[in-house]
């Protein structure tokens, strides 16, 4: 049998040889990179990416680091010539995807007739155009990425990836409360407020809390929610673990909106991602995959004395700039008076403008309850 070479050119953008290498399964793949590349681990990124789908190409054998000098066209097009002089039978394929324009014009340069296939994916395309000298036509990818895949292709790794699982089961748990509390939000704002100030600090809390409602006189919504979250209905007390206190103290949003987005058609879908990437950490509220582009959802429940919406929207922008050219983004809030004009009833100029110039949509608070049908993917 021929031995099956494949060609990748790598650059930031990952995801395309990831497909490539997927689709084609080859004996060996022959990485052209450059040194900036290999600095950045990113030929290492589609290795570890494809180990999550079985397909391993780790070993020496197994793959090719050819460095070449991006700016060269020369450089690039010799050292190609030389590296598949040794392929047997050239059985050979090629995505035209990835490095500099450069390196993409000698591969296209040395191959064109060498080549079984090449291939080109445009971007924000879930199928690839294959190239020959007779015709071109376009094919479907059959790959569909997880968060975790799409996050290792950009060289980050989930910190808290046995967690997730266990969040999930436990936000599909709380479906219906979190249904009740968005349908009541007005009615129960006071008692999670009331929550926030006595609970924030203790959401890391690995020992249970012993808690009492003191102070504080709840209206019947909000005894309805004590009810169902267990507090004792007539002293309103309770020993709470961590999730718990999370869980009060903001995450029946985050919940409430896996649940929404479970809804949908969606490939992956994860919840309080702890991703972690060289010495930056960040925690996402949720993140999910859909025909291998990523959503970011970014929660926010009670109003602050200042604009917090502008912190989450440069959050989101760096996870964007991290995470490849595919990224849009979504904030959630029930913080009115931070998003909302109170003349207008829409959401703020200012705030709006911001969103747009970061790939990112601002929910409506009216439109929460029904998110699953707002978000457009």
């Amino acid at each position: 049998m021929a031995k099956h070479v494949h060609i990748c050119l790598v650059s930031e953008q990952t995801i395309p040889n990831v497909f490539g290498i997927y689709h084609f399964k080859p004996d060996k793949v022959i990485f052209y990179t450059t040194e900036a590349m290999e600095d950045k681990g990113m030929t290492d990124c589609i290795i570890n990416t494809l180990k999550i789908y079985g397909l391993d190409y780790s070993r020496g054998d197994q793959h090719e680091r050819i460095i070449v000098n991006q700016d060269s066209f020369r450089d690039c097009k010799l050292k190609m010539e030389d590296s598949i002089r040794c392929v047997e039978n050239k059985h050979i394929t090629v995505n035209l995807t990835g490095g500099t324009k450069l390196m993409m014009l000698a591969a296209y340069n040395v191959f064109e007739d060498l080549a079984r296939e090449l291939m080109y994916i445009p971007i924000n395309s879930n199928e690839f155009v294959a190239i020959s000298s007779d015709e071109e036509k376009k094919e479907q990818l059959e790959l569909r990425l997880s968060v975790e895949a799409y996050v290792t292709a950009y060289g980050a790794e989930i910190a808290n990836r046995g967690k997730l699982d266990r969040s999930k089961d436990m936000a599909r748990e709380h479906k219906g409360l979190c249904e009740w509390m968005i349908n009541n939000y007005k009615a129960i704002e006071g008692i999670l407020e009331y929550f926030s100030n006595r609970l924030r600090n203790k959401r890391g809390s690995r020992e249970e809390v012993p808690f009492k409602v003191d102070n504080y006189s709840p209206n019947a919504s909000e005894k309805e929610l004590l009810k169902r979250v267990g507090f004792s209905e007539t002293s309103f007390e309770k020993r709470l673990n961590r999730h718990e206190i999370r869980f009060l103290t903001g995450d029946w949003l985050s919940e409430f909106c896996f649940n929404e987005i479970e809804k949908l058609d969606v490939d992956d879908c994860a919840l309080e991602v702890h991703l972690k990437k060289g010495n930056r950490n960040n925690e996402f509220d949720v993140l999910f995959v859909k025909n291998n582009a990523m959503y970011i959802i970014e929660c926010k429940t009670l109003a602050q004395g200042h604009d917090k919406g502008t912190d989450i929207l440069y959050k989101i922008r760096a996870l964007q700039r991290e995470f490849g050219l595919r990224v849009r983004g979504f904030l959630v809030s029930t913080a009115e008076k931070n998003i909302i004009c109170s003349k207008t009833r829409k959401i703020k100029n200012s705030l709006r403008e911001r969103a747009e110039a970061f790939n990112t949509t601002i929910i409506h608070p009216d439109n929460i309850k029904e998110l699953h049908k707002v978000v457009k993917i």
